[in-house]
């Protein structure tokens, strides 16, 4: 019973003990699940700290250079745009300053209250009002708004007298191009407009921000990149509705260089009145020994100064919409048949190649007949001049003489003497947009027509008339030939540039190449012939031999449109129809003796080369030496 006691006492747990071992166990428990917490929030410190330290130090540029761009904006600042000098120094463009009103409109109460008293001040302002309203609600709160642009110096006095009345309104200054003769050297300047796609893939369109202007035409296009000169900038501080605080930092921009002209302001005054009395036409003066362009005008003609913030679209459409094509050049656009202004050079080639010389005598019937269908060609005198000589010929411009020369020495003779004066290329001026024309011959007639060349197309072209098409700059390159002794020059426009802080200029060299036709005593003698073709009474320019100045000149009447010759007969030229009467040409040099200037003037459908275009030839050459009067 004892050992049965026992046995049972042995298989019982103490109370006591079990309890304490339940304790051990939670207190194990716990721990565990303290260090996992521990171990985890340990993690959780390590990745925290290492984000931390990732942005804080890894990051730190990055992110101080996003909270810098949402307070510090950076602003462009416009170059002042070079200056354009004629070549004794005379302004012909400029940078004026344009004066604007500028509207804060989180500073104002009431903006109808505001624009009532601005239309009280400024009446010229009454017609604005609208346009003002609108700019002001299209206008970003934080930005100033553009209310009137353009103020004269009176309005901006007036305005800056009751300046006190209105603290929301500001003048800004700003730099507007003002071309001071206008529509006189648009064509040759050109004009400012806003830059668009077509600019940026010439232009870097960095340099241009939001505003700026760019060339569109002349030397406002041929040298934008050194006019434009280098944009400034400034940094500011600005706060979170994007107004300015303060200045940071500011550099300065870099001007563009100033040009210097060849051009003569008062002979491009002079050859623009020359033209005048004619809708269409074109002249070119010269240097004959540089290619300086002493003058150059087309008309018609338009003002630039429309196109600085002025331009309306009305306007705009009436340019481009108008027949006569204001906007061309006609100078270096304008294609002719150049007609008999080229006799001179074919007069060389027949010299030098001995196809006649000085002595050689031709006969002039009136009419000439060339080819297996012995097609007839006419001269311009039905009667014919007779027998004579060939600077006979030149003076009075015999078509049949020119007729029997060209059979003689054939078209590619006569392509090359042409080619050799710079006719049917561009002369390289430095203008945007110069045609090159056309020097025809078999290989040119195979190519773009499928077609031999034909016996007639020869003396056609030995006249200046046929497939044949020139430029007035190129007869004026041809002109400046025929002058300098035999040099074909290349013709430019700017003589030097020049450094707009340190005044330094710096000069472009002359480009010119020999003429190999034009050996000396035959030159003398087509000079001399030119001569006589305005001193002598049976010249073709005779009617512009009243002057000062010797000129020496050739004549050219270029047929617009072929004429069934009998119906042509019975008409009057003032008669026919405007469209269907010829181009006058005219080239010329003077002093005869020591050329210092070359002109070439066409006026389209002027009918007689030795009126209209003599004329107007003698007015730039006796006002190039003489002045107006």
């Amino acid at each position: 019973m004892a050992r049965r006691r026992r046995k049972q006492s042995l298989g019982k747990t103490d109370p006591a003990s079990g309890s304490l071992s339940s304790r051990r166990n939670q207190v194990s428990h716990y721990e565990s699940r303290l260090r996992m917490v521990g171990l985890g929030l340990a993690v959780l410190s390590v990745i925290l700290a290492g984000r931390l330290f990732y942005l804080q130090i890894e990051q730190f540029l990055h992110y101080r250079t996003l909270s810098d761009q949402n307070r510090i904006a950076v602003r462009p600042i416009a170059p002042p745009r070079g200056l354009i000098y004629d070549r004794r120094g005379k302004l012909l463009v400029e940078n004026e300053p344009s004066f604007t009103l500028q509207l804060y409109p989180d500073k104002v109460e009431s903006t109808d209250r505001l624009l009532d008293r601005l239309v009280a001040l400024l009446p010229a302002a009454k017609g604005k009002r609208s346009a003002m309203q609108r700019r002001i609600r299209e206008t970003p709160p934080y930005l100033p708004a553009t209310l009137i642009q353009g103020l004269n110096t009176q309005q901006v006095a007036l305005f800056a007298a009751r300046q006190h009345q209105f603290p929301s309104i500001r003048i800004r200054a700003r730099s507007r191009r003002h071309y001071r003769q206008g529509p006189i050297t648009s064509h040759v300047l050109g004009y400012l407009a806003q830059p668009d796609k077509s600019d940026f893939r010439r232009f870097d369109p960095d340099l241009y921000p939001p505003g700026s202007r760019i060339g569109k035409m002349g030397l406002e296009r041929e040298y934008e990149q050194a006019l434009h000169g280098t944009p400034g900038q400034r940094e500011v501080e600005t706060d979170a509705f994007g107004r300015v605080v303060r200045e940071i930092s500011k550099d300065q921009p870099e001007p563009g260089r100033n040009l210097v002209l060849t051009l003569d302001e008062h002979l491009q005054e002079i050859t623009h009145e020359a033209l005048a009395p004619y809708p269409e036409a074109s002249a070119v003066a010269l240097n004959p020994q540089t290619g300086g362009v002493l003058a150059m005008a087309s008309r018609p003609t338009f003002d630039p100064n429309d196109f600085i913030g002025r331009l309306t679209s009305q306007t705009w459409s009436d340019l481009l919409d108008d027949p006569d094509e204001p906007l061309v050049n006609r100078a270096i656009q304008g294609l002719y048949p150049p007609a008999s202004t080229v006799k001179p050079a074919l007069a060389l080639a027949g010299l030098a190649e001995d196809e006649v010389d000085p002595k050689t005598e031709l006969t002039c019937n009136g009419s000439y007949r060339v080819g297996k269908d012995r097609h007839t060609f006419h001269c311009w005198r039905d009667e014919g001049h007779g027998s004579l000589a060939l600077d006979q010929a030149v003076v009075e411009s015999c078509d049949v003489f020119f007729y029997k020369l060209a059979e003689r020495l054939g078209i590619e003779t006569i392509h090359d003497a042409y080619q050799q004066f710079g006719l049917g290329r561009p002369t390289g001026i430095d203008l945007p947009g110069e045609r090159g024309g056309l020097n025809p011959g078999p290989d040119w007639k195979r190519r773009t027509h499928d077609d031999i060349w034909y016996p007639g197309e020869t003396v056609m072209t030995a006249i200046g008339q046929g497939y044949m098409e020139a430029t007035p700059l190129q007869l004026g390159v041809m002109a400046a030939a025929l002058a300098n002794g035999g040099f074909r020059v290349k013709p430019h426009l700017v003589r030097a540039f020049q450094d707009p802080v340190s005044g330094d200029l710096h000069y472009r060299k002359h480009e010119r190449n020999e003429v190999s036709i034009s050996q000396t005593e035959n030159l003398d003698l087509v000079q001399d012939a030119m001569r006589r073709v305005v001193s002598s009474i049976h010249g073709t320019a005779h009617g512009a031999s009243a002057g000062a100045i010797p000129m020496a000149g050739k004549t050219g009447t270029a047929q617009v449109v072929r004429i069934d010759r009998d119906r042509e007969e019975q008409l009057d030229p003032k008669e026919k129809e405007r469209r269907l009467r010829d181009h006058a040409l005219f080239v010329a040099f003077a002093p005869v003796a020591k050329p210092r200037i070359a002109v070439a003037v066409v006026v389209e459908h002027g009918i007689s080369g030795g009126r209209a275009g003599g004329q107007a030839a003698r007015q730039i050459i006796d006002g190039y030496f003489h002045g107006r009067n």
